[in-house]
Order: C-alpha cells, then structure tokens, then sequence
C-alpha cells in the first residue's frame, strides 16, 4: 500500500484503501489486501486549477481540476489544515499491535470544496502522505465508529457547491516521519505539495 516516489512504483496499488472491514473497540482485526481504487486511471486536467508543482502552506487552498476516471472531471478545492501524531493507544483494539509496532500514524485535517459541477461522490481523492525518505503512502480507512479519524473516500453525494471537512489516517512504515503532503493523480505529474508542523496529540484530563 505504499511506493517508492514515482515513477518507481513498488508492488501494490497505493490508490487503495485498506481496513475497510475493521469492527469495533476490543477486536483486532487483520490488514485486508489494499484494493485497486477507481481512481487508479485518475489524471489532472491542466485547463484550470492551481499549477501542478505549487508549494503550500498548511492552511493555504488549491484548486484541483481533476479527472478521477475516463467519464468523470471535477474540481477540487482541498486545503490541508494540520496534521497530528497521535498517541498509538488511540488505535488499541482496531489496529493490531505488531502494524503499530512496525508505523507511525499521523492523522491529516483537510478541508474540501467541491467547485465543479460533478458529483464526486464516493472518489478517493489522490492525496498521499510523503515520508523523509520520498516514499508515498495513500490513507487508511478504519471501518466501524473509529471516533479519531473517520478516514476514508469523499461522503456520497458530494455535489457541486458541497463541501467537507475530514480527517485522514496515514500510516507510515518503520516508523518513518513525513515530509509533506502530496497531490499527485498520475504517474510523471508535478505534485502539488503541503509543508507545515506536526502537532502532538495532547491527553484529555
């Protein structure tokens, strides 16, 4: 579920979201297989949106122009807001020991408007997590009532004019540490990239 920066893909569809089956608080369900996402064709249309290759801020919005399959084009805007590392007992009972053992998690706010006039319902949006070592990594989804972070694709519908705030679960291998945030549809596409600071989840009481 994770690859080398492009175009150096390793084995595996990194469009794909992973743990879709987990259960509930006590269960410690097992890593599914991570499944080819439709948006495994997606390509960036260049008629408009922020130029591919624009460096961000945390905060700061792109607008996407964004083909996520051959008979779907949409636009995005997308913003990411903050990313925390969040303390690993949040995951007791959803995510097995030895998968938090060998990641480090980090949770992504973003911010998204749907300024097309598609509906983008249901699309997993092309955004991954770049670790220091330039390897990209697409987010998980917890199945279940996983409070934390409900990661996972765009709520259907997602209509034009709708727009939604989300929290994103990356899980990084061998407990890398993340560089920035990528927009990155296609292979050979100038990502358009978010940098800011990683927060520290704090304790409740």
């Amino acid at each position: 579920m994770w690859r080398a920066s492009i175009p150096a893909p390793l084995a595996g569809a990194v469009l794909a979201l992973a743990l879709t089956g987990c259960t509930g608080a006590g269960s410690t369900p097992d890593a599914s297989e991570p499944e080819e996402a439709s948006a495994a064709t997606s390509t960036a249309t260049e008629a408009t949106g922020t130029e591919p290759g624009t460096q961000l801020d945390f905060g700061e919005p792109a607008t996407l122009a964004w083909q996520p399959t051959a008979d779907l084009t949409g636009e995005l805007e997308l913003s990411v807001e903050s990313v925390v590392e969040p303390r690993p007992s949040v995951f007791d009972g959803w995510l097995r020991d030895d998968t938090m053992t060998a990641s480090r998690a980090y949770f992504v706010r973003v911010r998204l408007a749907n300024t097309g006039e598609s509906d983008l319902g249901g699309q997993a949006v092309p955004l991954y997590l770049r670790d220091e070592g330039g390897t990209l990594g697409a987010p998980w989804t917890l199945g279940g009532d996983f409070t934390a972070c409900q990661s996972g694709p765009l709520p259907t519908p997602f209509v034009a004019g709708a727009e939604e705030e989300m929290c994103l679960v990356y899980l990084v291998p061998d407990r890398g540490r993340i560089r920035d945030l990528v927009f990155e549809p296609t292979e050979g596409y100038d990502p358009i990239v978010w940098t800011g600071d990683v927060e520290a989840q704090r304790r409740r009481g």
